[in-house]
């Protein structure tokens, strides 16, 4: 009878309007987001494709090279897979379009694709290859002209947390040419091994581990360590645990950056119409949470100094702090 209570309203906001309902009032159950997810996903996940293919990203074509080559990626998957790792209640449940959130093969297959469509419409008329080159060299940039303004040594080691299948890896290696320790760490096994993939196809000498932001267990310690894209994923505790733990492993004067959603972007920007905004919601279990939080406060609590808050784009932000 409790499940029905609530479902009942989503449920009658779907016939009548089927394409929009209000997410909000489900976030913070699993039981009925779980349920939501399962019911609207395949709506949202279709839109998000479309939209990529009408953008000109060849999303199954790209996916399918990763397909094709499935043997050497359970290989890869075989030799990374930490299997000590306990994952917390947050990440196992659905997003993203996925039952299994990023814990499966498609959605490693698919995250080339995914990435590249990312910034289609955050400039008009530009090509989604272009969108993705901006928004990265942004990152780069802002991060340089932080370590300028506030006089930082040049990173010589650098830690992607949360990379991914690699792309953010990869833009960090081009853009900070000087550093020749380059590593990404991500929760997702089937991500590392797509990028461990790319790093030994490309030959990036680029490191990656098998780990857990709260837990990373990295034998040395960083210059500069970026969250790209990580945190909205994410609840308020346990964003506040994982820079709390990224903080131990940061070197005196390192840097910390945090790009994502600005939310205040998100909800205002013209750039993202309200089925975009719906579609991305009930695939974020946790965008809410992510949405009344304070990243400068945030960052500041764990011992980050001189935290600021630059515009890296029309819908992301990055926070910087150092130690």
């Amino acid at each position: 009878m409790y499940i029905i209570y609530y479902l009942l309203p989503l449920c009658v906001s779907f016939i009548l309007k089927p394409k929009i309902i209000n997410t909000k009032i489900y976030s913070n159950n699993p039981t009925l987001w779980n349920i939501l997810s399962n019911n609207f996903k395949d709506t949202a996940r279709n839109w998000f494709i479309k939209r990529a293919e009408n953008k000109g990203i060849d999303w199954n074509n790209i996916k399918f090279k990763y397909e094709k080559d499935n043997s050497t990626l359970i290989e890869i998957y075989n030799n990374i897979n930490n299997n000590s790792i306990l994952y917390p209640e947050y990440y196992t449940r659905p997003f993203h379009g996925y039952d299994e959130g990023n814990l499966n093969w498609m959605a490693a297959y698919e995250g080339e694709a995914a990435t590249l469509s990312m910034a289609v419409n955050y400039w008009k008329n530009v090509d989604p290859i272009t969108t993705e080159k901006w928004l990265r060299h942004n990152v780069s940039n802002n991060i340089q002209n932080y370590i300028k303004k506030n006089q930082i040594d040049y990173p010589k080691s650098i830690l992607d947390v949360g990379c991914s299948i690699g792309i953010s890896t990869e833009y960090l290696y081009y853009t900070f040419p000087e550093c020749n320790n380059i590593n990404g760490i991500d929760l997702s096994p089937y991500f590392i091994s797509i990028a461990t993939y790319r790093a030994n196809k490309y030959s990036y000498p680029i490191n990656y581990y098998h780990k857990k932001a709260e837990e990373p267990y990295l034998k040395n310690k960083f210059d500069l360590i970026v969250c790209n894209f990580l945190l909205h994923e994410v609840p308020k505790e346990d964003t506040e645990n994982i820079l709390k733990s990224l903080y131990k492993i940061l070197n005196n004067n390192g840097i910390i950056a945090v790009v994502d959603l600005d939310p205040k972007n998100v909800k205002d920007n013209l750039i993202v119409n309200n089925f975009r905004k719906w579609a991305f919601e009930v695939t974020e279990p946790h965008i809410y949470d992510y949405y009344n939080s304070n990243m400068t406060l945030i960052m500041e609590s764990s011992g980050l100094k001189n935290v600021n808050k630059i515009s890296n784009d029309p819908i992301n932000s990055i926070w910087i702090g150092y130690k």
